[in-house]
């Protein structure tokens, strides 16, 4: 694991406390360096205490709320994909022009991959390949649309949405144009917010969609809230940031944890150190497990 390494002690955690409130009252906080720092103290030492905290005051974020999804949900789509399971990262190619492409998903496909992370927007009733809402510019005038890409797909392989507009509709249109079963069974979705639960529950009623992934990615609830009630309502893979990643203490029996972003061999070497499942990566991303290191 990276950054400050402590004994998690009463004394400690008082310690930290005390650094957060001198920090805040500085105006640390204003600036993003001293945000990050904040927030690294937050998760190494307090377990992002602080954070919940104030997510608690400010929002109605409340993943206990959550109600169970339907039993005996369908994740043959994480079975047999490897230890750590690698998930293309924006098709495999995150961070280059070639992102969310169509050549980038058949490049990750010829590399092994079967798992394809795509960013998908909505926007004049088109569902596009692209991360940020707004005019398609450079590679992503290419013809990536939600159809290409599902017409595309393997059969042997599964989309893992990242949906960049509004979940509802967005969603809801990508649940209208799932033409067969099968092609339903080949999209996982992320969900990212307590309220998803009670919408993706409704679109299962509509096709046959298989478990989702809960990323915490847009949470502000601390990691450990989170997964527990994941777990609780019948999820079994929780994506986690890899900069929280200490802050997860407890993961609950059957939940599988991701991280994400992997794009060079030392987070690659974090995240297998802290034995997680699976990795959002670069198609091109070549790293050695380390000695004496496996993934639970």
């Amino acid at each position: 694991m990276t950054g400050l390494r402590v004994r998690r002690t009463p004394r400690y955690r008082l310690m930290a406390l005390v650094v957060l409130v001198v920090a805040a009252i500085a105006g640390v906080a204003a600036a993003e360096a001293g945000r990050a720092y904040l927030h690294l103290i937050d998760s190494e030492w307090l377990g992002e205490r602080v954070m919940d905290t104030l997510a608690r005051v400010r929002s109605v974020e409340d993943w206990s709320s959550v109600l169970p999804l339907r039993p005996d949900q369908d994740y043959a789509w994480i079975e047999g994909s490897g230890a750590p399971v690698r998930i293309a990262h924006a098709l495999g190619e995150s961070g280059s022009p070639t992102a969310n492409t169509l050549a980038a998903m058949r490049r990750s496909y010829e590399a092994g991959l079967r798992l394809f992370e795509v960013d998908l927007i909505l926007d004049r009733g088109e569902l596009r390949c692209q991360h940020d809402p707004g005019p398609p510019s450079g590679k992503a005038q290419t013809g990536c649309t939600f159809d290409a890409l599902l017409a595309a797909l393997p059969a042997d392989a599964w989309l893992v949405l990242d949906i960049k507009t509004d979940f509802a509709s967005t969603g809801q249109r990508i649940v209208d144009r799932l033409k067969s079963p099968a092609d339903a069974r080949r999209v996982v979705f992320q969900l990212y917010r307590p309220e998803d639960f009670a919408r993706f529950d409704a679109w299962q009623q509509q096709a046959a969609l298989p478990g989702p992934i809960v990323t915490a990615y847009l949470a502000h609830r601390r990691l450990d809230h989170v997964a527990l009630h994941a777990a609780r309502a019948g999820v079994r893979v929780l994506t986690v940031p890899i900069h929280r990643l200490p802050a997860l203490s407890t993961r609950p029996v059957g939940l599988e944890v991701m991280v994400h972003p992997v794009h060079d061999c030392v987070s690659w070497d974090v995240a297998t150190r802290a034995k997680v499942n699976g990795v959002y990566a670069l198609a091109s991303l070549r790293c050695v497990i380390p000695v004496g290191v496996g993934t639970s």
